[in-house]
């Protein structure tokens, strides 16, 4: 019976996270162009887009970051061939090792079946963790190896055994080469659990000593690769630093002060100001509207009228934090539960890199604060149905009419309400150019839809050695961003009517309002699933 409920929930989320797949989301984000055309690069020539030779820091759009999810892509890529399927296959993967580990988990830290069942299921249906599985997130690959790193580390609590406190290492390194906030999360959950348990672990000296070693073995390449590329740009381009708000606002606060000028910059001063909105941001986190009504305000990372976690969530969640320290009040609840401050460290540290950026509260940096929500919520739903059998099938009607909801919203809405955040189109717009691109000198094309250029190149399978070395980097934008301007005869940049209208022998592919109605030779028009459109094409 046990097995069968777990393997239910498996199929479960195997059926969520891979149903049309390709299809939905509604479109392919350029990150995820990236990331494809990245492996597919490296797979056909051993170099990246830009030539690095198999680099641990993946240059994308100017911007440096963990190369893993691009490597792992080479044998879903070499099967499925450069697809969306095949790009988004690994994360759903990954969603589904994630439901299993939840299920150890929580098994490992209370006492029976039960939790590990809800939060298996509850981690299976979650908006926060669905979404994050069904795109090429590397976030979510990073996740599921924290959590793996996390369960070894209780295995280790209970049997002392080498592999254990190995696979942890293992586990939290490896998150490090797939996402950059877990560059943060990891090392200071690593720290956090070597503080808890020191006890437990100075007893072993030479597990301590070899895993140590291993430990610095496996930063090495990262270590190195921070040193020669210039991976910090992403920090300076986002990073809470890199606001100039706080600033302003030390400027004005000691412009108050008429008299006293030391008491002025004791009081305002960087230090504080910026320790001020790191607090700020970190506690956006924990937020009612961000988690349980509305979500994310990017629109990619958000389905419409739907929290990151179900609107009911914040009564279980509140009865689970509940259950747990009473039940550590209790006498015999040693004998139920352990360890339970591994999830109560989790959820501490969970925010702290998306907090350090000035882009806040954000669904994808702060995505692992689903596994330790996830584990607290199935705890007050342990307790509330340990108390009244009852209320079983209430809590089922409940949270299913949630559950069908949030699917209304993604696969209906989602798609109409936010169709350009995953530049919905140029699967057929590149078909389309690519078709008739012999008649014409120069394409140019919009660069309104964030980076046009490596989806041309993802989806017309331009041939890497092409590409590589035969391509310019525009100057940064204020986030730190590059871009390509140009490859073969196409040409990337906003494409007003008064701007390309004198470029003969073109086709241009502009945005709807660059075009007038009248007196242009509209040869295509492109439409969003909410029938507006996309792309207008002229041929000039």
């Amino acid at each position: 019976m046990r097995k069968a409920a777990l393997f239910f929930i498996l199929i479960l989320a195997t059926v969520l996270r891979l149903y049309h797949l390709a299809e939905f989301p509604a479109g392919l984000n350029a990150d995820e162009a990236a990331l494809g055309y990245n492996a597919y690069s490296l797979l056909l020539t051993g170099k990246d887009e830009h030539g690095h030779h198999w680099p641990v820091n993946l240059e994308s759009f100017g911007d440096f970051k963990p190369a893993g999810y691009a490597y792992l892509l080479i044998p879903f890529i070499k099967i499925f061939g450069l697809t969306e399927f095949a790009v988004r296959l690994p994360s759903a993967i990954f969603g589904i090792i994630g439901v299993l580990f939840i299920y150890l988990l929580s098994r490992e830290i209370y006492k029976g079946e039960v939790l590990g069942f809800l939060a298996a299921l509850f981690l299976a249906i979650s908006p926060w963790h669905l979404h994050f599985s069904r795109g090429a997130w590397e976030v979510n690959v990073s996740t599921t190896l924290i959590l793996i790193g996390i369960w070894a580390f209780t295995k280790w609590l209970k049997t002392q055994k080498f592999l254990f406190l190995g696979t942890c290492i293992l586990g939290f390194v490896s998150s490090m080469y797939f996402y950059q906030s877990a560059r943060v999360i990891a090392p200071l959950l690593g720290l956090g659990l070597a503080i808890l348990y020191s006890k437990e672990l100075f007893k072993h000296p030479k597990q301590i000593v070899i895993n140590f070693l291993l430990l610095l073995l496996l930063l090495l390449p990262i270590a190195r690769a921070t040193i020669t590329t210039d991976s910090a740009s992403r920090l300076s381009g986002v990073g809470l630093l890199a606001d100039e708000g706080p600033l302003t606002r030390v400027k004005e606060f000691r412009g108050h002060h008429t008299s006293v000028p030391f008491v002025s910059e004791l009081l305002h001063n960087r230090p504080v100001i910026y320790s001020i909105q790191f607090l700020k941001n970190y506690f956006d986190h924990f937020g009612g509207n961000f988690l349980f009504v509305n979500g994310d305000i990017i629109e990619r990372n958000r389905v419409p009228e739907t929290g990151l976690l179900y609107l009911t969530d914040f009564i279980f969640l509140a009865l689970g934090v509940i259950f747990l320290f009473k039940i550590h009040s209790q006498s015999a609840g040693s004998a139920r539960i352990s360890n339970f401050k591994l999830v109560w460290l989790w959820l501490f540290i969970a925010p702290i890199a998306s907090a350090l950026t000035f882009q806040t509260p954000h669904a994808l940096r702060a995505q692992n604060i689903v596994v330790p929500t996830t584990i607290i919520i199935s705890a007050g739903v342990h307790f509330l149905i340990s108390k009244s059998k009852i209320l079983l099938l209430l809590l089922f009607t409940i949270y299913s009419w949630q559950f069908a909801r949030y699917l209304h919203q993604y696969y209906i809405h989602y798609p109409q309400t936010y169709p350009s955040a995953w530049e919905y189109g140029f699967k057929e717009l590149v078909a389309y150019t690519k078709s008739v691109q012999n008649r014409y000198e120069k394409i140019l094309v919009t660069d309104k839809y964030d980076q046009p250029y490596i989806l041309f190149l993802f989806y017309s399978k331009y041939p890497p050695q092409q590409f590589q070395g035969h391509h310019v980097l525009s100057l940064r934008d204020k986030f730190n961003f590059s871009t390509v301007r140009d490859y073969g005869k196409y040409h990337f940049e906003s494409t007003p009517w008064e701007k390309v209208r004198d470029i003969h022998s073109s086709l241009i592919v502009a945005a709807p309002e660059d075009i007038p109605e009248a007196g242009v030779n509209i040869v295509k028009t492109i439409n969003f699933p909410n029938g507006k459109p996309a792309f207008k094409i002229v041929s000039n």
